[in-house]
């Protein structure tokens, strides 16, 4: 993921997401660069449109649970619950 983002920072930034300059990006976050899975990436991305690239992720994610729900607490039912008592305080 680290390497996805450093090469779209460089396309966001209007450079051409070279190994050298993502491999900058990489080093300037203290991230350690992987120059074999790196130079797959660029290899599979050169040539493409970075609007075309992100909206093909997004179509794939869109099918990806994200999850979602589960319980917060009681939040406003907490509140009706409570509000006699509150009522007698105030």
């Amino acid at each position: 993921m680290k390497e996805v983002a450093a090469l779209m920072l460089c396309k966001l930034g209007g450079k051409s997401g070279s190994l050298d300059e993502v491999k900058a990006v990489l080093e300037a976050a203290g991230a350690a660069v992987n120059e074999e899975s790196l130079t797959k990436l660029i290899g599979a991305s050169e040539g493409k449109d970075i609007n075309e690239l992100l909206g093909a992720g997004m179509e794939k994610m869109k099918d990806v649970p994200m999850g979602g729900g589960g319980g917060g607490g009681g939040g406003i039912h907490d509140v009706v619950a409570n509000y006699d008592e509150w009522k007698k305080q105030v």
